[in-house]
């Protein structure tokens, strides 16, 4: 019997738990301590595009930097944290790296993460492939 009685209240805690973690809404105006292949750099986001835009029914469009220099076009689903955006060169607009990942939970107190993949389509980045990253908010 108190097997059962502990069961109940672990999924009680869980389901409320669960119900009051959620994605953030926008990433508009963040800066992130990105890491690839033990490399640091800053990532901004710097603008991100509202409901009602064309496509943007789920995900919303979003802009930014890495490093302060370089521009990185991509989209955000706020209600299920997935991440994408395309690192172009500065000079030729190409891709040169390509991330897909996700943004963790928007939980009070706690920095937010984002994490995935990113997939090295110029050697002048590295070794060509597809290799891990990781993000904390700044």
């Amino acid at each position: 019997m108190k097997t059962g009685l502990s069961f109940a209240l672990g999924a009680i805690l869980l389901a409320t738990a669960s119900l009051s973690a959620a994605r953030p809404a926008n990433l508009a105006g963040t800066t992130w301590l990105l890491q690839v292949n033990n490399e640091t750099e800053l990532l901004t986001i710097a603008t991100q595009g509202g409901p009602g835009a064309p496509g943007a029914a789920n995900c919303r469009s979003i802009t930014g930097e890495v490093r302060n220099v370089a521009e990185v076009r991509g989209w955000y689903c706020p209600s299920t944290g997935r991440v994408f955006f395309v690192h172009s060169n500065l000079d030729s607009d190409r891709a040169v790296r390509v991330f897909t990942g996700n943004v963790s939970d928007d939980e009070p107190g706690q920095v937010l993460h984002m994490a995935g993949t990113v997939s090295i389509v110029n050697a002048v980045f590295g070794d060509l492939g597809e290799y891990n990253f990781s993000a904390t908010r700044q």
